[in-house]
C-alpha cells in the first residue's frame, strides 16, 4: 500500500519551505528572463481585440481597484487585472513555452503575481520566488500526466497553470499547509481549456481564465472553502479525468514522493522563448525557411510547391490552412512559410489584414501542403515541432531540408541581447524609449526591486495603440 502523503499536501509543504536564498542561480536567471519576456509581449498585446474585449468586460464587474492593467491608466481588482493582463500576454502567441506541459507558463502565472504583489506591497524577490515555486509545482505534476492530457485535446496552458497560479499565490502570501492544500485542490476543479478553440480569441482567454481562476481558488480557501487533498491522484480525480484512469492508478501506487525542488524543471527541461509571434509549432519551419531566403538558396518566384512533414501535434495546433485574420494566421504553417518567402521576415508587422490578403501570399499558401511524417510520428506526441520540407521548383528541381528544433530553446538559446531586442520591438510605440529602457533595466535586476509597484506604475501608463487587429 502506498504510504506517501497526498501529492497536493507534498506540494503545500514544498511551498512553505522554499526560500529565494536557496534557489539555484540558473533557476533565478531563467525566471527573470521569463518575467521580462512576458511583460514585453503583454505590452505589445495590450491593445489586441481579445485584451480590449476582456478589459471592457472586466471593468463592468471589477470590485475595487488595487491592481494595474497593462497599457492603461485604470485599476481593477486583483483577479480581473490578472485575467486581462494574462490574455494580453498570450494575444500575440509570442510568449514562452514549457516542454513539461507544451503550454505557456509565464503568461498565466506572472500577471497573477504582478496583480497580487502590487496589492500586497511585495518585492521583486518575493515575486520571483513565488513564480519559480508555482512553475515547479505545475510542471512536476504535469510530468505525471503528460503527454496524455494534451493528446486528449486539453489546452495545457489552461489546465496546468490554474494550479501553477494557485501554488505561486499561496507561496507569495505565506499561507499554511491546510489552506494551501485546499486552494490547490480547488484550482483543479477550476482548470479548463480545449484545443478546438485554437485560432480564436478563446485561446488567449484560456490564459486569462487560468490566472483568474487560480487566484479565485486561493481566496476561496482563505474564506474557509475546503476541498480534497487527493483531488489530483484520487479516484475520479484530476489525473484520471484529464489523462487516464491507468495513469491515476500508477500515480497512487508510486513508492516515492514527487521531487519538488529537486532537478528544477525550469532549468532541467527549460523554456522555449519565441523569436516569432505565432504558434510555436511553426518555429522550426520559420527558422529553416528564413535561413534559405537569407542565404538566397531559393526565391519565392521559383517555387512550384512545398510539402511539409510534421510531427503528431502539428495538425492539432496548426489548424488554419487558409487564414483570413491575424489571429488565424498565427496558427497557419502555410502563412508562416509564405511570409518568410515573400516578406523575408516573420515579425509583428506581418500579422496584419493587408499582409495576409496580399495576392502573392494567397497564391503561395495555396501551393503549400502539410501532413504527418511517418518518421516524425515515431517520436510521439512532442511539442518541439520538428519539420521536414520538400520544395519543388518551377524548373523541376526538388530540394529537401529539415530542422529539429527552433531558436530560443535551451539548445539554441536566446542571449540577453536577444531578449533586449525583442523587448524593444514589443514596446516600440507603446512606451517612451526612456521608460522602456528603465523598465528593462529593472526587469533584468528584478530581485533588487523593493516594491513591485515600481514596475507596474510604468507598465500601466497610457499606451497609444494603432488600429488593433481583430
Amino acid at each position: 500500500m502506498n504510504k506517501q502523503l497526498p501529492i497536493l499536501t507534498q506540494a503545500a509543504r514544498f511551498l512553505q519551505k522554499i526560500a529565494f536564498s536557496q534557489l539555484p542561480v540558473d533557476v533565478t536567471f531563467t525566471a527573470k528572463r521569463a518575467v521580462l519576456d512576458y511583460i514585453g509581449v503583454a505590452i505589445a498585446g495590450c491593445d489586441q481585440a481579445v485584451a480590449n474585449n476582456l478589459r471592457h468586460w472586466a471593468i463592468q464587474r471589477s470590485v475595487g481597484g488595487s491592481a494595474s492593467v497593462i497599457g492603461y491608466e485604470i485599476r481593477l481588482d486583483v483577479e480581473n487585472a490578472a485575467l486581462v493582463n494574462a490574455a494580453a500576454g498570450h494575444a500575440l502567441d509570442f510568449d514562452d513555452t514549457s516542454w513539461a506541459t507544451i503550454g505557456h507558463p509565464s503568461t498565466v502565472i506572472v500577471p497573477a503575481l504582478l496583480a497580487l504583489a502590487e496589492a500586497e506591497k511585495k518585492s521583486g524577490k518575493n515575486l520571483l520566488t513565488a513564480y519559480i515555486a508555482g512553475v515547479e509545482v505545475a510542471h512536476k505534476i504535469a510530468d505525471l500526466m503528460m503527454p496524455e492530457a494534451s493528446e486528449n485535446g486539453w489546452h495545457t496552458t489552461g489546465i496546468f497553470y490554474t494550479l501553477g497560479t494557485t501554488a505561486a499565490a499561496c507561496q507569495l502570501l505565506g499561507l499554511d499547509e491546510v489552506v494551501t492544500t485546499h486552494a490547490l485542490a480547488l484550482s483543479l476543479s477550476r482548470s479548463s481549456g480545449i484545443r478546438s478553440n485554437f485560432g480564436t480569441q478563446a485561446k488567449p482567454y484560456h490564459a486569462g481564465m487560468a490566472a483568474k481562476a487560480g487566484l479565485e481558488a486561493v481566496s476561496l480557501a482563505q474564506s474557509g472553502i475546503t476541498a480534497s487533498a487527493t483531488a489530483l491522484e484520487g479516484v475520479d480525480g484530476f489525473i484520471q479525468c484529464y489523462a487516464s484512469e491507468s495513469l491515476a492508478k500508477k500515480v497512487r501506487s508510486m513508492a516515492k514522493p514527487v521531487m519538488f525542488g529537486i532537478a528544477w524543471d525550469i532549468s532541467n527541461k527549460g523554456y522555449a522563448f519565441k523569436k516569432y509571434p505565432n504558434c510555436s509549432g511553426n518555429h522550426p519551419a520559420c527558422d529553416l525557411m528564413l535561413t534559405l531566403v537569407e542565404e538566397k538558396t531559393i526565391d519565392w518566384q521559383q517555387v512550384e510547391s512545398i510539402h511539409c512533414g510534421v510531427s503528431l501535434l502539428g495538425p492539432k495546433e496548426l489548424v488554419c490552412h487558409q487564414p483570413k485574420t491575424p489571429v488565424e494566421a498565427r496558427f497557419s504553417l502555410e502563412y508562416s512559410l509564405a511570409s518568410a518567402l515573400i516578406y523575408g521576415q516573420i515579425t509583428l508587422e506581418e500579422f496584419t489584414q493587408d499582409k495576409i490578403t496580399d495576392t502573392r501570399i494567397q497564391a503561395m499558401m495555396a501551393c503549400i501542403t502539410m501532413s504527418v511524417d511517418d518518421d516524425l510520428a515515431k517520436l510521439g506526441f512532442i511539442g518541439t515541432a520538428p519539420i521536414k520540407i520538400w520544395i519543388t521548383l518551377k524548373n523541376g528541381e526538388c530540394l529537401f531540408f529539415e530542422n529539429d528544433l527552433a531558436i530560443g530553446n535551451p539548445e539554441k538559446p536566446f542571449y540577453d541581447h536577444d531578449f533586449t531586442e525583442k523587448f524593444n520591438k514589443c514596446t516600440q510605440g507603446k512606451m517612451t524609449i526612456s521608460d522602456s529602457n528603465n523598465l528593462l533595466g529593472m526587469l533584468f535586476n528584478l530581485e533588487n526591486i523593493t516594491y513591485i509597484d515600481l514596475i507596474t506604475q510604468l507598465i500601466r501608463r497610457e499606451s497609444h495603440p494603432s488600429n488593433p487587429e481583430q
